[in-house]
């Protein structure tokens, strides 16, 4: 027989080196184990009629669908975000315009966001879609995202983000 069992009775309640079970488990000790619950913010904006935006304005996003919290529309075309990180995906599609550039990028806090542009460079009056995926921290509570026109005026007709706080 093993002297160390005999002689610590707690030996599941130290529980190191040995196993989680051990003889005295069944009158002194439980071993519970608990699940974590993870719960998952969203957000899905979109606009299917957004039109001819003016370079370095947002292109406008309507409230589609929202799970947990931290998350939600200011109710004009932009989107509220509680302090953390985000992963955000988001495209726009539309007619090039006559600088033969179709961009995007997003503004946080009135702040161009590094690393948030994206651009497509076609002839003028192709119809062009960029798409992106990028991670950002808001800074603080109620922190205002936008999707902003960074081409010159240019015709939009589909606009989207899916965020996820992570």
């Amino acid at each position: 027989k093993n002297m160390l069992f005999r002689n610590r009775s707690t030996c599941c309640c130290l529980n190191h080196p040995f196993p989680i079970w051990c003889p005295c488990a069944r009158r002194s000790c439980t071993n519970d184990v608990v699940n974590p619950v993870l719960s998952e913010s969203f957000g899905v904006f979109n606009n299917t009629l957004t039109g001819t935006i003016a370079q370095e304005d947002n292109l406008p996003l309507n409230l589609i669908q929202i799970g947990g919290g931290g998350i939600n529309s200011n109710g004009a075309g932009s989107i509220i975000l509680s302090a953390g990180t985000y992963q955000i995906s988001y495209f726009a599609s539309g007619t090039v315009p006559v600088s033969e550039t179709l961009s995007i990028k997003l503004r946080l806090n009135a702040v161009d966001v590094p690393g948030s542009v994206i651009s497509e460079t076609q002839t003028a009056g192709d119809f062009a879609t960029v798409t992106q995926t990028i991670v950002i921290n808001a800074p603080q509570d109620g922190a205002i995202l936008e999707v902003v026109n960074n081409s010159t005026s240019t015709n939009f007709g589909l606009a989207s983000v899916f965020i996820r706080r992570i």
